[in-house]
């Protein structure tokens, strides 16, 4: 499994936001996101599987249910908008947007008590530059012996673009993996990721 590479084009400077999708539906929200014009970062993996002399290919969400997206529409005087310019109005095949759910896979955006939580430029930069290195993996590192986690216990991340966080795991998800909470831009946001990567707090 390898990861795909952030886009060539992707400009940290925009005003990104978290969505949240439905279950497995990351890249039909990503897509659908794209043809409303918004710009959209999916931080993905390459899986090959091969049976039975066949070769299937899968791409992997590395936040399952998260992506970023900037120029995504908020309301201004009634009318959802893309970006700030106050002119343009997002629509879908034609028709006006009156809400960011009616995008399909799209169910919300992270947000804080009062509005849509932005994410840092910088916070991008981090993720694209996780997608670029070659080096990082989302396998265990057999070297380290996989953690065993129970749910209410607090952990540090030690790899990944989440690397220094502290999360609360929610369960461990078979052998390999454990579903987590993670506070991110005010907001506690579930994650799933690697117990290789987990370190007791």
């Amino acid at each position: 499994m390898a990861k795909n590479p952030a886009p060539a084009d992707l400009d940290t400077s925009l005003s990104w936001y978290l969505v949240y999708t439905t279950p497995r539906m990351e890249a039909k929200a990503a897509k659908g996101l794209a043809d409303a014009g918004c710009a959209v970062f999916m931080p993905s993996w390459h899986k090959v599987v091969r049976y039975q002399r066949r070769e299937m290919e899968f791409t992997l969400a590395t936040f399952p249910r998260y992506l970023f997206a900037a120029g995504v529409p908020t309301l201004r005087r009634d009318r959802f908008l893309v970006a700030d310019d106050g002119v343009t109005v997002v629509t879908i095949n034609g028709r006006p947007l009156s809400d960011i759910r009616e995008i399909e896979g799209v169910q919300d955006i992270v947000r804080t008590q009062d509005q849509w939580a932005r994410v840092p430029g910088a916070f991008i930069k981090a993720v694209a530059d996780y997608q670029n290195d070659p080096r990082a993996s989302r396998c265990a590192d057999p070297r380290k012996p996989e953690m065993v986690v129970k749910p209410g216990q607090t952990v540090r991340i030690i790899d990944g673009p989440f690397m220094r966080f502290l999360a609360v795991v929610v369960d461990q998800v078979g052998l390999h993996e454990a579903d987590v909470m993670i506070s991110l831009l005010g907001s506690a946001s579930r994650m799933r990721v690697s117990t290789s990567q987990l370190d007791a707090a």
